[in-house]
């Protein structure tokens, strides 16, 4: 039966239990054509009349997902990353163990796998959520509104699945390190960036926090949003 094919005025439909039937009241300027249909041919009309679900499968996420967003183009992932110690360079020194405070790394992800538009947040130690504070990140390859200069020298890889994403941000700390945007009023020490270093790299993570990090007039939704750049 097609009855949503063609403009009514009205359409009403009648269902009898007691025997059964249902009845359909065609209204079209005035006339009204009424004609029984069966139960298959209701449930083929209100079965077409829907529109199909569009049901996104994001398979395994990373490790300390903090959001996922999709469009036709791209995915864009932000994760955590707890306070800990990685290897450091910086020009030609390596900085074994160093310690870093907790961050935020947002990625996006084409359809090819190849990422784009990455960022990075120093954020409060704590549980994470939408108004956890921002702080100035202190080191270099930062802009202002979080995006890292990876730099044309360094390509990153494809990732075929989300789940291993979880390795992308320890892949871009230990990327070597130059001066590039760094500035000394980053910090509240007020250290050039090899002295800072030097300072920091027999610390604990939790020493940041009071000693070294600015906070940023932001918090984690901001940085989620992508919207640092319009706070500036």
């Amino acid at each position: 039966m097609k009855i949503l094919n063609k403009l009514y005025d009205e359409i009403t439909i009648r269902i009898r239990p007691a025997d059964g039937r249902i009845t359909v009241e065609e209204h079209t300027g005035g006339v009204v054509a009424v004609k029984n249909i069966s139960h298959d041919s209701l449930v083929d009309c209100f079965s077409k009349s829907i529109k199909d679900l569009k049901t996104i499968r994001t398979g395994f996420l990373p490790d300390n997902c903090l959001s996922y967003t999709v469009n036709d183009r791209s995915k864009t992932v932000a994760l955590r990353i707890p306070p800990q110690y990685i290897d450091v360079t910086y020009h030609n020194t390596v900085y074994e163990r160093f310690p870093l405070p907790a961050m935020a790394f947002s990625i996006r992800v084409g359809v090819d796998g190849r990422t784009s538009n990455h960022r990075l947040a120093v954020i409060k130690d704590e549980k994470p959520a939408p108004g956890t504070p921002l702080y100035v990140y202190p080191f270099s390859n930062v802009f202002d509104d979080s995006r890292i200069c990876i730099g044309a020298a360094n390509s990153l890889p494809a990732y075929k699945s989300l789940r291993t994403l979880t390795y992308l941000p320890y892949y871009i700390l230990r990327l070597p390190n130059n001066d590039h945007m760094f500035l000394q009023s980053n910090n509240k020490l007020r250290l050039s960036y090899r002295d800072l270093l030097e300072h920091l790299k027999d610390k604990d993570p939790s020493y940041y926090y009071e000693n070294v990090l600015i906070p940023k007039n932001a918090v984690l939704q901001d940085f989620i949003d992508d919207k640092l750049g319009e706070k500036q």
